[in-house]
């Protein structure tokens, strides 16, 4: 099996989808993605870098018509197989997931630092 990039998602339950529907018609398929994007999934419940979606090279033209029936045109959230790039994910959801880590990390931090001495307070 000579695995080929089908498609690229940029949620995991997009590409659980398509994965199943390609299944469902007898081509195995399986996604996978960039980077650290699964200790992402794992650590936060998502991933910034998106699925591509794998079939072995004899299926990929049936399977590129299966999911071009199941999905709306390729634009700035989604692109077919021909681009290296992974999934399209916006400057703008990046820095925002980055901001949101921030925030928790310091109301973490801040936490931490203020929690004991208040229960130090109470306790006596």
């Amino acid at each position: 099996m000579k695995p080929v990039k089908v498609y690229s998602c940029a949620k995991r339950f997009q590409a659980d989808m398509l994965i199943e529907a390609l299944n469902e018609e007898g081509i195995p398929a399986y996604s996978q993605t960039d980077g650290s994007g699964e200790y992402m999934e794992i650590y936060m419940g998502t991933s910034l870098f998106g699925e591509d979606i794998y079939v072995d090279e004899s299926d990929a033209a049936r399977a590129e018509e299966i999911i071009k029936g199941m999905t709306l045109p390729a634009d700035d959230t989604q692109q077919t197989a021909e681009s290296d790039e992974p999934a399209a994910v916006s400057e703008g959801n990046r820095m925002s997931a980055a901001k949101i880590i921030c925030l928790i990390a310091a109301i973490l931090f801040i936490l931490a630092a203020v929690v004991p001495s208040i229960a130090g307070i109470i306790n006596g």
